[in-house]
């Protein structure tokens, strides 16, 4: 929904973007064709935030996570793996794994292309 390209400069301390912990659950997806993610997560009406050309932050049901085209860009993702930052702080039943599957499940929908 939010697209803002703010640099980590704005910020008084340095924002470090980059590889999750080994821990930190990630799911991968192949697409059929190519597929502008970004407009995808505005169709399923997913908040998120540019950060480059290939990665996106995105709050889903109040989880943060973290969106990266491996294939392609994320204008026109042929791949991308999702990957867990933070829960949601009023749901604490559902497991990261959860919430990265009904994340990509919801995307892949506002595509016009389907899973490889």
């Amino acid at each position: 929904m939010y697209s803002l390209g703010v640099p980590a400069y704005l910020y008084r301390r340095r924002v470090v973007t980059g590889m999750t912990d080994e821990d930190e659950p990630v799911q991968h997806c192949t697409l059929a064709e190519p597929a502008n993610l970004r407009t995808a997560l505005e169709q399923a009406v997913i908040e998120y935030l540019d950060v480059d050309e290939n990665r996106t932050i995105v709050i889903y049901q109040q989880a943060i996570l973290m969106i990266v085209a491996t294939e392609g860009q994320a204008t026109a993702a042929q791949a991308f793996d999702v990957e867990f930052w933070k829960g949601s702080p009023n749901d604490s039943t559902r497991t990261p794994d959860e919430f990265l599957t009904a994340c990509i499940d919801e995307l892949v929908a506002a595509t016009e292309t389907s899973r490889r």
